[in-house]
């Protein structure tokens, strides 16, 4: 697994409360016993972001929710 993907697991299972950078690294530390620091978490986070698998809400991070493949072409070819 890659950085984005324990970072991208962690948010996840924060379930709809969110999660802060502190908590990922607490996540990513007893799940996978690796410190990483937060400038590495935060690098991930921007990366994910970037590519809309996260978005942050007041200082907590969250998952966002995949669209159906129909939405996606929608989104893709700008119908609406």
């Amino acid at each position: 697994m890659t950085v984005d993907d324990w970072v991208f697991e962690a948010v996840e299972l924060s379930k709809g409360t969110g999660a802060t950078v502190r908590e990922i690294q607490r996540r990513i530390d007893e799940r996978h016993y690796e410190e990483l620091a937060i400038d590495t978490i935060e690098a991930s986070l921007a990366s994910l972001a970037k590519a809309e698998r996260v978005q942050e809400i007041d200082g907590r991070w969250h998952a966002v929710r995949r669209v159906s493949k129909e939405d996606a072409l929608r989104r893709l070819f700008g119908d609406t």
